[in-house]
């Protein structure tokens, strides 16, 4: 094992910023409590080492015969035996290898350097003479030894109990922006936000990260780009996010070789705001592109990149049901009362048309007024027409309807990334639609079996997402949510009347002839359900909403079914808040 000298060792550690030997020994946990002298003793019995990238440190399996105490650099600590998994990164001040020697046993993980790291290194005996002399160490290593349990036990059983690290590389012309960003987080999390700016010492600011970790949801590490701190955030963090001041600073970054193999997201600030979608700069991919304001950036933009950073930001999964559709403008009224930002929808079938209007910038009320005037008794009672050759009369009229409703527009004129699900016959797969005119993408994601034809584009036959996918929750995750609220018209269980209403009459029972459609129908909703509600289940926060008498058909119980949505989200707000917290206190009157 490689040793250099303690004087070399000093010299080298100086010239890069970074704290002594002696000021590790203070910051290690396992000294806690001994004095000055005490630890000046310690340092006396530990001989520096050192470890380049990718040297192993110790070995899962190996009884260890020396402990380590880091004092510059990072070690990931992995369980062995080709799990490359890593389970815990150690840095300035950690020990490695005291729990085989007080215990005796092997080392139960592998830890490897996974970059230049310095450390202090002390043999079995000295560290057993060491315990001898001064007990309190014993009770030091038994406190770390409950807190690494605790950990395990909450990773276990709380899966977004541990924090996340973030390293934020960011334009010196956008140091300004910074505290702005880290505030816009912490007010979109229910977990404590904080950062460390290494312009005050990269050294003493990663040491904290662990630490700040335990106590904290989100940890944000912030660095100028053009200094040699952006160029190690990768070794300390668990994801960079860069904040480019043009396409000249974002390649700059993208030319750092620390950085190669990593998970790195590109935030770029330009004069013009541009499509993202897809779009490359220098290799990195554009999450978002921001256009300033009159030199500064949009409030808006500022809240959204807090939200990104606190892994807050809000999708919508709306599914299929036809009139109970009016149930997702419940679900945005209470969204809008509460003040919640929506930043990604996905919806199948009438969930792709209110989805479309929300992501063409219009609020519940536009939403409402929109579709109800699509969906008006005249246009209705056409769609539900057959032709003699089985399709609805209505097709060319709501087909007028989507182009007036959507401007004629593009998903490129839109303020919030839509997915419309459709399905493709051609294939026999789920396709979800992002791109082109809006009117086309609702006619292909509402062509619904026994009312229409399958939709051509490019060579494909769509029709209705109702028939794979009910609820795109997991589309609203691929456009990039963090938390998503999933809205399933088709329940297994409805009321038996409408809350404060007597229930229908029996209806009388029709021809054969005039049920056909109808039976066509009810054999797709049956088929749908079981998905419908599978789909759903994969968002963080799911509605059921409680529906009484009436079909997908029933228009007219638009009211009763907006109700029932507004309802269903209020029920859920407590589980919506524990994973984001609301952006703006509009009240929107309801």
């Amino acid at each position: 094992m490689p040793e250099i000298p303690t004087d070399r060792l000093m010299s080298s550690m100086s010239m890069a910023g970074a704290l002594s030997p002696f000021a590790a020994l203070e910051q290690c946990t396992l000294f806690e409590g001994l004095n000055t002298d005490a630890l000046a003793r310690i340092s006396e019995r530990m001989q520096p080492v050192s470890f380049p990238p990718g040297a192993e440190i110790s070995r899962a399996g190996k009884r260890g015969e020396t402990m380590f105490l880091i004092v510059e650099g990072v070690a990931q600590a992995m369980p062995g035996t080709g799990d490359q998994r890593v389970v815990s990164k150690q840095r300035r001040g950690d020990v490695i290898g005291a729990t085989s020697l007080v215990t005796g046993d092997r080392h139960t993980v592998t830890v490897v350097a996974s970059s230049y790291v310095s450390a202090l290194e002390m043999s079995r005996k000295d560290f057993e003479r060491l315990m001898e002399e001064h007990p309190g160490i014993v009770v030091n290593f038994t406190k770390i030894m409950r807190r690494r349990l605790l950990r395990a036990y909450q990773g276990a059983t709380e899966e977004e109990s541990s924090g996340e690290a973030v390293g934020l590389i960011f334009s010196s012309s956008l140091a300004d922006l910074v505290p702005q960003v880290v505030e816009a987080a912490g007010k979109a999390s229910p977990r404590k936000v904080d950062w460390l700016d290494t312009r005050t010492g990269f050294h003493e600011a990663v040491a904290r990260i662990d630490q700040m970790l335990e106590r904290h949801g989100t940890v944000v590490v912030a660095a100028r780009a053009e200094g040699r701190s952006a160029q190690q955030l990768g070794e300390h963090t668990d994801r960079i996010v860069v904040l480019a001041d043009g396409e000249p600073d974002a390649a700059s970054v993208a030319q750092m070789e620390e950085l190669e193999g990593r998970r790195v997201e590109l935030v770029l600030v330009e004069e013009q705001r541009g499509r993202e979608r897809g779009r490359m700069v220098a290799g990195l991919p554009v999450i978002r592109s921001i256009g300033r304001d009159n030199g500064s950036l949009p409030p808006e933009d500022v809240a959204w990149l807090g939200r990104h950073l606190a892994r807050t930001k809000l999708g919508l999964a709306l599914g299929a049901g036809g009139a109970k559709g009016y149930a997702h403008v419940g679900l945005l009224q209470g969204l809008e009362r509460e003040g919640y930002v929506v930043d990604y929808v996905a919806g199948s079938s009438i969930g792709a048309i209110a989805g479309a209007y929300l992501a063409m910038g219009m609020d519940s009320s536009e939403v409402d007024r929109t579709l109800r005037e699509a969906f008006n008794p005249d246009n209705v009672a056409e769609l539900f027409t057959l032709t003699l050759a089985g399709a609805s009369k209505g097709l060319e009229t709501i087909e007028q309807v989507f182009r007036d409703t959507t401007n004629n527009g593009t998903f490129d004129d839109l303020v919030i990334p839509l997915v419309a699900m459709a399905v493709d016959l051609t294939e026999r797969r789920p396709s979800p639609i992002s791109d082109g005119p809006l009117w086309e993408a609702l006619m292909a994601a509402t062509a619904l079996a026994g009312m229409a034809p399958p939709y051509e584009m490019e060579g494909h036959r769509l029709v209705d997402g109702l028939a794979l996918v009910p609820v795109p929750s997991g589309a609203a995750y691929e456009a990039g949510a963090d938390v998503v609220v999933s809205m399933n018209l088709m329940p297994r269980e409805s009321l038996p009347a409408w809350p404060g209403l007597e229930p229908p009459p029996p209806q009388e029972e029709k021809k054969q002839g005039t049920r056909m459609l109808e039976t066509i129908l009810e054999v797709n909703d049956l088929s749908a359900q079981e998905g419908s509600i599978r789909h759903a289940e994969l968002a963080d926060v799911v509605l059921h909403p409680r529906f009484g008498p009436g079909s997908w058909r029933d228009f007219h119980l638009a009211d009763l079914f907006l109700a029932a949505g507004r309802e269903a989200i209020e029920e859920q707000l407590p589980t919506l808040k524990a994973l984001a917290k609301p952006q703006h206190q509009t009240g929107v009157p309801t």
